[in-house]
């Protein structure tokens, strides 16, 4: 079986294995009066170290019942049964493990304790790969007449999918000796992402400025998100090219890691024998090549929306031309609602209604039992995240919840992850909890449109519901087009590469250039892009994920379209919406959209979606004249 973890254990098992690079931590401060229940509960993973080294030893100690199973998986369907039980046995006890060690890691970056355990998990991951990398070569050399009448005996009814998804992957599989080599070269593959985050965090020669206000600040990715919407347009422009001016002088290191990411791809791929690195990419979760092409098609033929929502924020703003340094800005500068966490539990409780009763006491469930870390502490990771892996405990949301709407959309997003592989985890075995990644950033987008109805229509004046309808159209800048152009940026830079041409620093800004000029509208005189720009795909840390981010754009598409059936009353919308959810990862992604009510390789789902955006940006601009006439 192939044991790598697809969709809930990404995160943490990523991080912990050098495979992503790691996010900075917080800058900022829990409130004063803060308790410790807002931090998350980790006794329900572990009561204490000590019982965390024990399970640890357990996992490495079991490893020996694995590779027992070498050279027997074809006596008998009880045989194969039995093996398959004992290595997802092993992988659920060593996610329960490695999410213990993150969530260490991840609640203080400057603990040493976390640090500690995150290096010993990054260790028994490889020894836990080299253990199973004999099992889909085994499989896939029992005789396919074989394999089909073991399959039918009873004892493999609970791993037939499992089986079916190694047998389609036949021909990209490779021998037990190949696999072998692939296990243990996983650490050096890995090399280019872990130096990125090392460099992009630690080393980067990140600039000081000094804003009109006499404040000097030192442009950290943190900072640089703080800062790039300061209402200054000088400061604003100084933020933005000091700090892609810091990518341009390092760009050579950046670019000649990103290389070395693409020929890992490369390599994998050619090893797997796929026709391409996309190919390899999706074939992983068996989503079909024309979705990505569609999803780019049907973002590029709708370019005009964004470019209509653009020219109407250079109009709220009173601008005589949109730069690039201005897109961050607000469509509405009136005050941003502050709302506490009680505040934002109210508004989750009320936005998730559509979806019943028994997805709410999923919420009272996360509350009770400290799902959460909330605010902001020294030495914390920043951003957000949802964990799910640990399937016989509950997920694990990490926030850094700073009482405006950012913060409380962040909320439901993540406890939109969190309710998914709950419902998933507590409906489907172990080996088809995990969802696959096509379908993860679901449910999440999907709560953030509830939040966006919910809130617009309880907004009590016009300023209010002008700012809400440009958070969601920011959204579909961010999210769709912002996504779809990484997305366009990965096919081209492997392609390019695939030919033989290097991927110098030129190359790619050249190429990352022209797109951004393209999805943005300078030649129709919609943004202003100058070319120190072109280094952003250098800050981009996705781009050594390859074939990510393409992901963010169909999962939002796919969840607004499924929000719009359910907000509509259409009839089984909820029940469809909510059986995909529980169905975790049982069949391919294609198929659990199409159970929830979408079907993505068609251009139908974008339709509904962008119809929602375009409704969206008819009422901000009818606000926007009402405004200005009144």
């Amino acid at each position: 079986m192939d044991l790598r973890f697809s969709t809930q254990g990404l995160l943490s098992l990523c991080l912990a294995f050098g495979l992503m690079p790691q996010h900075s931590l917080a800058e900022t401060q829990a409130p004063a009066a803060v308790s410790e229940t807002s931090d998350w509960n980790l006794k329900a993973l572990f009561a204490d170290q000590a019982a965390w080294d024990a399970a640890a030893q357990t996992v490495e100690k079991s490893l020996p019942q694995l590779t027992a199973c070498k050279g027997t998986l074809n006596r008998s369907a009880q045989q194969l049964a039995q093996c398959l039980k004992t290595a997802y046995a092993i992988n659920k006890q060593f996610a329960r493990v490695a999410g213990y060690a993150q969530r260490m890691n991840d609640a203080d970056g400057n603990d040493p304790k976390g640090q500690e355990l995150v290096g010993r998990v990054a260790k028994v991951s490889s020894k836990l790969s080299e253990a199973a990398s004999f099992m889909n070569p085994e499989i896939l050399a029992i005789p396919p007449a074989r394999l089909k009448k073991l399959q039918a005996d009873p004892a493999l009814a609970p791993y037939r999918f499992a089986l079916d998804n190694v047998v389609r992957l036949r021909d990209h599989t490779l021998s037990t000796r190949d696999a072998e080599i692939a296990a243990q070269s996983s650490q050096m593959a890995a090399a280019s992402n872990k130096i990125y985050g090392t460099f992009s965090t630690l080393n980067h020669p990140f600039p000081r400025i000094k804003l009109k206000s006499g404040e000097e600040v030192e442009l950290t990715h943190a900072a640089y998100t703080k800062y790039r919407t300061l209402t200054d347009a000088e400061d604003r422009d100084k933020v933005f090219k000091e700090f892609f001016g810091s990518f341009k002088k390092t760009r050579e290191t950046y670019a000649g890691l990103f290389e070395a990411a693409i020929n890992r791809d490369h390599f994998f791929a050619r090893l797997q024998k796929y026709d391409s690195d996309m190919a390899a990419s999706l074939s992983t979760t068996n989503v079909p090549l024309p979705v990505y092409s569609t999803m780019l098609e049907q973002v590029k033929g709708h370019k005009e929306l964004l470019w209509r929502y653009l020219k109407l924020k250079q109009k709220m703003l009173g601008l005589k031309e949109l730069r690039y340094s201005d897109l961050y800005l607000p469509l509405s500068r009136a005050q941003t609602p502050q709302y506490t966490f009680d505040e934002a539990k109210k508004i989750a409780y009320a936005t998730i209604q559509p979806l019943g009763s028994d997805y709410g006491k999923i919420l009272d469930k996360a509350l009770a039992e400290r799902w959460m870390d909330i605010y902001p502490k020294k030495g914390k990771r920043s951003g957000a995240y949802m964990d799910g892996s640990a399937y016989d405990v509950h997920p694990y949301v990490l926030l850094n919840y700073n009482n405006d709407y950012e913060s409380v959309s962040t909320f439901l997003h993540e406890f939109g992850h969190a309710g998914h592989s709950y419902l998933a985890n507590t409906t489907q075995p172990f080996q088809y909890a995990d969802y696959p990644i096509f379908v993860a950033e679901v449910a999440s987008t999907f709560n953030e449109n509830l939040l966006h109805h919910h809130l617009v229509k309880e907004a009590k004046d016009d300023k209010t519901r002008l700012f809400l309808l440009g958070q969601y159209l920011e959204s579909w800048r961010t999210t769709v087009f912002r996504q779809a152009l990484f997305a366009d940026f990965e096919a081209q830079i492997h392609r390019l590469s695939s030919e033989g041409r290097t991927l110098t620093a030129d190359v790619l800004e050249q190429t990352y250039l022209k797109l951004l000029r393209e999805y943005y509208g300078e030649a129709e005189g919609v943004v202003k892009v100058d070319p120190i720009y072109a280094t952003e795909w250098a800050y981009v840390g996705h781009f050594f994920n390859s074939f990510y981010m393409f992901q963010y754009t169909t999962s939002f598409i796919a969840s607004t379209a499924l929000a719009e059936k359910v907000q509509s009353g259409e009839a089984n919308a909820r029940d469809n919406y909510l059986k995909m959810l529980k169905a975790g990862g049982s069949q391919y992604p294609i198929d659990l959209l199409k159970m929830g009510g979408v079907d993505m390789s068609s251009a139908t789902p974008y339709s509904i979606a962008f119809k929602s955006m375009k409704e969206a940006l008819d009422e901000a601009e009818k606000l926007v004249l009402g405004m200005r006439t009144s």
